[in-house]
């Protein structure tokens, strides 16, 4: 349906912004950033390109993706250039690298199981993070989001398409 993209990026936003609730760990000190990015010279850790303007430059692509509970922290963050990180989605990384014909492949996924082996990282749960009233909680405004999601939708269509008789 032609201009309610902007439905979806407002789902993955709130949705990302709940678990966020449970992953809150959502900043690093830029010299542990910087270091990481030296460990992969600077360059995209799945396509191996420095950052241009094509790509739109290096930013962190979490491995476990925040919209699974996964935070910004050492062990669950790697360089990546803002096309594959957008491409990869919330793909599993070494599905989505060996989805593509890059240069150097097995060499890039080796460096990047040395660097997650290095620095091993578990996403929280909605077991480990809260306690059960607080689940209800959390399990409540995700309900809550659906229904005005679904709302704010039915209010689009009827100001596209008039109301439904």
């Amino acid at each position: 349906m032609a201009g309610t993209k902007h439905f979806t990026r407002m789902n993955y936003h709130v949705s990302r912004g709940l678990r966020e609730i449970i992953a809150p760990r959502q900043t690093m000190p830029n010299e542990k950033w910087e270091a990481i990015k030296k460990i992969f010279e600077g360059k995209c850790a799945y396509c191996g390109e420095g950052p241009t303007r094509k790509n739109r430059g290096i930013v962190a692509d979490h491995v476990v993706p925040a919209t699974e509970f996964g935070e910004f922290v050492e062990g669950n963050v790697i360089p990546a250039c803002q096309t594959c990180n957008d491409s990869r989605g919330n793909k599993n990384w070494l599905e989505f690298i060996n989805s593509k014909d890059f240069p150097d492949l097995q060499a890039r996924i080796e460096k990047i199981e040395q660097y997650l082996n290095t620095h091993a990282y578990s996403a929280p749960t909605l077991e480990t993070a809260l306690s059960h009233e607080e689940q209800d909680t959390y399990n409540e405004l995700v309900e809550m989001w659906a229904v005005i999601n679904d709302r704010a939708k039915e209010l689009y269509n009827s100001k596209r398409h008039g109301p439904k008789t």
